[in-house]
């Protein structure tokens, strides 16, 4: 049997149409013969984790409506998916890999991987804001995928766009009303507990064409007015977020990490400890910033190893880096500065010394 997507599930997905006017400009781009750039941003859902192949994943599928729709220019595709990621770290790394392709439409995904604290809703106001304070604002959809029992936090993420008029699509809402009304189950569409299959990546990628197909479809004159941001609704500590590592941050001192240019995940040229090659490591430098966190790899292995950190000569903070019983590694944040008035902090990290092999991945340091 087919996959199918109900009136009714178009219907329920809808949370708001928001301001089009972007969309619109994007569509009538396109009409003129002009490129454009369809970018996606979230965690593994977006990247595409468990469908069958990339092909089957509901970020690919948009664009291909895209490039379907638009086949005489060239429509180029975006997609900065990286698992286990939320909003804290997607607001540090949007400049590098979306905004500086210069997109004209961004789909934003963490409705799953975000939690009701605030750092989250901090960094995905700041991510919003990020993105519309671009000289020529792209166009921006909510994505709200979900738990297999509903759960995720679009809530603090609708507040988020309802104060910036933002288009929402709810995959939660779609799917959850269907499997309460018993017309679907979740392993019906999900693969586990969090990852759509195939089926499930058809139904948010025909939740979303058809939302753009009805803007496609019914073109209107719209202005599209100056963004005025206003005072933030949670925050915007880290709209001006970014990576430092090896590659831009000149450290005091680093004995016993390697330079790790190969990485986890897309984040490379960071540092890593093995004790094979030593026992004892040290990495000292001095970082600009009101906001400062650790970016590392969180690991299965039974080699994963515990670092000590010290900030600023005294505020010490231990930082276990092994994920037992995990489901697998993952990029982790630990927060060292926040909401900090001096600018220049003192970083000290140094792994300690047990009685087993060591390994330890430090990928670099989130500074806002």
């Amino acid at each position: 049997m087919g996959f199918k997507v109900t009136d009714e599930m178009i219907k329920n997905s809808l949370v708001s149409k928001g301001d089009i006017a972007r969309i619109v400009q994007v569509i009538k781009k396109a009409k003129s013969g002009q490129d454009i750039t369809v970018a996606f941003l979230g965690g593994s859902i977006t990247q595409g984790c468990n469908a069958s192949n990339f092909e089957q994943c509901y970020a690919s599928r948009t664009y291909r409506w895209f490039k379907n729709t638009f086949s005489d220019i060239n429509v180029k595709y975006i997609n900065a998916g990286v698992g286990a990621t939320g909003s804290v770290i997607g607001v540090h790394r949007v400049e590098n890999q979306v905004l500086s392709y210069n997109p004209d439409i961004v789909f934003i995904d963490f409705a799953v991987n975000d939690k009701n604290i605030i750092y989250d809703k901090k960094a995905y106001e700041s991510l919003v804001r990020r993105i519309l304070s671009m000289e020529n604002p792209p166009a921006i959809v909510e994505v709200f995928m979900t738990n297999f029992d509903g759960s995720n936090v679009q809530d603090q993420q609708i507040e988020i766009g309802r104060k910036y008029n933002l288009p929402m699509i709810s995959f939660r809402n779609t799917v959850y009303t269907e499997m309460i009304e018993n017309r679907l189950k979740w392993d019906e569409v999900g693969s586990d507990e969090v990852h759509p299959n195939d089926y499930g990546h058809f139904i948010i990628s025909e939740l979303l064409i058809d939302f753009m197909k009805n803007i496609y479809n019914n073109l209107e004159e719209l202005k599209v007015n100056k963004i005025e941001l206003g005072e933030p609704l949670f925050g915007e500590d880290y709209i001006n977020g970014k990576i430092l590592n090896n590659n831009n941050l000149i450290c005091k001192e680093v004995s016993g990490f390697n330079l790790d240019n190969e990485g986890f995940q897309v984040f490379k040229n960071g540092w890593k400890f093995d004790s094979t090659q030593g026992k004892e490591a040290l990495l000292k430098a001095s970082i600009e910033g009101n906001n400062i966190f650790l970016l590392f790899k969180k690991s299965i292995k039974d080699t994963a190893g515990k670092l000590e950190i010290k900030v600023d000569g005294n505020n010490v903070i231990t930082v276990d880096t092994f994920f037992g019983k995990g489901w697998g590694d993952y990029s982790a944040t630990q927060v060292l500065v926040e909401k900090s008035l001096n600018k220049k902090h003192e970083i000290e990290i140094r792994v300690i010394n047990e009685d087993k092999p060591v390994e330890v991945n430090i990928m670099g340091f989130l500074v806002s």
